[in-house]
């Protein structure tokens, strides 16, 4: 159910949980003032209790009552890339941010999204936490439909249109030395190059942030239709669905979902859970994908996605 600005902020103030919308993917938002509301996010996603939040806010000063300490060139990277798709996790003073929206870990990530009517949504809410709009472990909600899809028609869904960017922010922990990725998203790692002096290293998903994640999208099986993926290098099969590029000929193809251009990675990402989610809504049973493309950039990210969505 499609819901004004004002509505959002009557439902979010009263300790309901809301759908709304970002540059990257929509978000199940609750205020940061009711514990209770946060615990319905994690119900109604079907998400981990150990699977932290992120933290919305209008403004970078807001995030100081949070921080227990501000890392080296928090305020460069602020400037550089906020409002947008970038997170920054930091030490918190945990008596101030409930423990249901950090897993009880002594660090939170923040963020500030682009849309302008989510950032006048935020000064009138004050800070918000949101995951994505989602079934856990399923591909993100790109536009309202896909929220209602996965909640109902009566859901309450504050309508922005289609994301822009369709894929999840770039997640930045601080550790000891230097900042590092811990979660591949919309900005690349060569970025931050201009900013900090150097390319954040990306850490992988281990065992070990399985069973407690620093943040959301560390789980091995994420982003995942029920279709099964399979993915290859060059495609050759017969009467097959496929997911690739409009620059290219996939002659003995049953069904093609496009991709966009090989050579423009931001519309692959723009319309790749979008396709996921239609694999679904039309009953297909298997999809391959064509990964004949970079290993760098934003490529990047979308090759990590599709492991996580094809992961078995």
């Amino acid at each position: 159910m499609k819901i004004t600005l004002d509505q959002a902020v009557s439902l979010l103030n009263g300790g309901l949980v809301v759908g709304i919308p970002t540059e990257t993917v929509y978000g199940l938002a609750a205020s940061i003032n009711f514990p209770e509301a946060i615990g319905e996010i994690f119900r109604l996603k079907g998400r981990p209790s150990n699977n932290p939040l992120i933290v919305h806010v209008a403004t970078v000063d807001e995030i100081a009552f949070y921080a227990k300490k501000i890392p080296p060139n928090f305020k460069e990277l602020a400037s550089a890339f906020w409002p947008g798709p970038m997170t920054l996790i930091i030490p918190i003073i945990e008596d101030n941010l409930p423990s249901i929206a950090r897993a009880g870990l002594p660090t939170a990530g923040f963020r500030i999204p682009k849309p302008a009517i989510t950032r006048e949504l935020l000064k009138r809410t004050g800070p918000l936490v949101m995951p994505s709009a989602n079934i856990s472990g399923s591909p993100s909600a790109t536009t309202a439909e896909h929220v209602e899809d996965d909640f109902g028609s009566g859901f309450s869904v504050l309508d922005g249109g289609q994301c822009d960017q369709g894929m999840e922010s770039t997640i930045l922990c601080w550790n000891h030395s230097a900042w590092s990725i811990i979660r591949l998203g919309a900005l690349a790692p060569e970025d931050f190059l201009p900013t900090l002096g150097y390319t954040p290293k990306i850490n992988d998903a281990t065992e070990e942030n399985q069973s407690m994640p620093l943040c959301p999208g560390q789980l091995y099986r994420h982003y995942s239709p029920i279709a099964k993926l399979h993915l290859l290098q060059n495609i050759t099969l017969h009467d097959a669905v496929i997911i690739g590029f409009s620059d290219r000929i996939y002659p003995n193809a049953s069904r093609v979902f496009l991709l966009g251009n090989s050579n423009d990675p931001a519309a692959a990402a723009h319309e790749l859970y979008a396709i996921l989610r239609t694999l679904d809504d039309e009953h297909i049973e298997q999809a391959f994908v064509d990964m004949n493309f970079p290993n760098h950039g934003l490529w990047l990210t979308l090759r990590e996605r599709l492991l996580k969505a094809s992961t078995a």
